[in-house]
């Protein structure tokens, strides 16, 4: 991907920025997918593991820097779900904080799938092989 990085320090616990886009039901985001190039990130912190997500936004279109944000098996930021004027879990705002101090210059990064096992003998399964480099790798995305 692009990846951006900060020109400024960032400090453990400062908020970075939200992540936005077009939203989308869940069977439009489906259709979406199959498309070469997407940034869709489904509304899912605040649902049961099992529960399908009714709701997804793809910032391909109408996203903000935060779509440029690469995956790492060993971040620099996490995302929470974060609610603004409704506690309504099925569409929370997806808001991007450091979870460690950040130095100027440094590339802004996340973990496409924080649940997933720290690292795995075989990542075939899965769609996207990751390159990370980190130390901590697991050997894919998702």
């Amino acid at each position: 991907g692009w990846g951006a990085r900060t020109r400024v320090p960032i400090v453990q616990g400062d908020y970075i920025c939200r992540y936005t886009g077009e939203l989308l039901t869940n069977q439009d985001a489906e259709k979406r997918g199959g498309d070469a190039l997407t940034y869709l990130f489904d509304l899912d912190k605040e649902m049961p593991r099992n529960c399908e997500t009714p709701f997804t936004i793809d910032a391909r279109l109408y996203g903000n820097v935060s779509h440029f944000f690469n995956h790492s098996c060993d971040p620099n930021m996490a995302i929470w779900a974060v609610y603004i004027n409704h506690l309504d879990p099925r569409l929370h705002e997806l808001a991007f904080f450091a979870i460690r101090d950040i130095a100027p210059g440094e590339e802004l990064t996340f973990d496409y799938s924080p649940h997933e096992p720290v690292a795995t003998a075989d990542p075939t399964p899965h769609k996207f092989v990751c390159h990370c480099g980190a130390a901590t790798c697991r050997g894919f995305i998702f």
